[in-house]
């Protein structure tokens, strides 16, 4: 068997970097789901406030688009699973925290339709900034810690809105928490993925 020749110092150091950046850009987010939930939510509350301001109810439907983003957000998030050869105790935790938001929403949307209940917008803000500002807060992402602080003051400003224009801050918590934050962290993942080429 041949003799391997010790690497050089220099030749060392270019393959930890190499490593590094390989486990980082694998580590690093797509953002594909933030992106498509901020433009999700922003489309819908804008056409059902467009329905109400027009007198349409039937606009209102659009929010079964959201039941269509799950099915989609399930095949992101096995797709993404698979990819990742890294996974740390934040993504568990953080994934844990999003589960909750989702069976959150979906309880608070079941109430809110069954009950009749007007002006849940600020609590689906509240609810907005929870996982938000935790995902910020755990990865140390400040433009997502900062989304999730100002759905919870666009909840505040809601309550004292009319409606419909309270509907127009769930367009507005949608791009601040999510969108907005999605395209930050997507501009980072391909340039992590690009300087591992």
């Amino acid at each position: 068997m041949q003799d391997e020749q010790p690497l050089s110092e220099q030749e060392s150091l270019d393959l930890i970097a190499r490593m590094i950046n390989k486990a980082k850009c694998d580590y690093e987010d797509t953002a594909i789901s933030a992106l498509m939930w901020g433009g999700v939510i922003t489309v819908c509350s804008i056409v059902a406030f467009i329905g109400v301001k027009l007198n349409m109810p039937a606009l209102d439907n659009i929010w079964y688009l959201t039941i269509a983003a799950v099915f989609v957000q399930v095949i992101i998030s096995v797709r993404e699973k698979r990819r990742k050869r890294f996974s740390g105790y934040t993504d568990s935790a953080v994934g844990g925290i999003w589960i909750s938001f989702g069976i959150g929403i979906f309880l608070l949307s079941y109430y809110a339709n069954k009950f009749h209940v007007p002006a849940a917008n600020s609590v689906f803000l509240i609810l907005y900034g929870i996982p938000t500002f935790a995902t910020g807060f755990a990865t140390r992402f400040t433009p997502m810690t900062i989304g999730g602080l100002a759905c919870w003051v666009m909840a505040i400003a809601a309550m004292y809105t009319t409606w419909p224009y309270d509907i127009l801050y769930g367009a507005a918590g949608a791009q601040l928490a999510w969108f907005i934050p999605g395209l930050i962290l997507r501009r980072k993942y391909q340039k992590a993925k690009k300087g591992n080429v």
